[in-house]
Parts: structure tokens; C-alpha cells; sequence
């Protein structure tokens, strides 16, 4: 099944297909994150956060890019968040 199939089924009610893409991504956005944020639990976390707001958004999805372009987005807009959060603390 290609990406878009999966999804398609997923917007038709199979939320199970959302595994497949989880399994095939995390690694890609754990190293994403990683990049960013230099620590293993933090990735950890924003990697959690990344595939929640992905599902929470899959409806938003145009299919007009590529699935991991759209969800690599979100790990570096999340990972910004991120650092912005933490770098405000001081």
C-alpha cells in the first residue's frame, strides 16, 4: 500500500492503517528531532507529539506533496517550538 492509500483508508475510518505509517516514519522523525533538540528524551517526546498532531491533522493533508515531506514539517516546526520554549526559560 502506498502512502496516500493508507491514509485514504485511515480518513475512511481504518485509524489501525496509522501504524503502518508510525512504523514506517519514527525513525525518520526521531533523527529529525534529534537534530534539533540534542536530547534523546526530548526527541523522544516531540517525536510522540509529531505523530499526534499529524493524526489530529491527517484530514488537512493535501496529498499534493509527498507524506513525509508534510510530516517532516511538523517535526521542524515542532522542534522549533520546542527550543523557543526551553531558550525562554533562562
Amino acid at each position: 500500500m502506498t502512502d496516500s492509500e493508507i491514509i485514504t483508508s485511515i480518513l475512511k475510518g481504518d485509524t489501525a492503517g496509522f501504524r503502518i505509517l508510525v512504523e514506517k516514519y519514527q525513525n525518520m522523525i526521531f533523527r529529525t528531532c534529534m537534530g534539533f533538540v540534542h536530547n534523546k528524551d526530548d526527541a523522544e517526546d516531540l517525536t510522540q507529539e509529531v505523530f499526534i498532531q499529524a493524526y489530529q491533522s491527517l484530514s488537512k493533508f493535501k496529498m499534493e506533496s509527498a507524506f513525509s515531506t508534510w510530516l517532516y514539517r511538523i517535526a521542524v516546526n515542532a522542534s522549533l517550538n520546542k527550543i523557543r520554549k526551553t531558550s525562554g526559560r533562562s
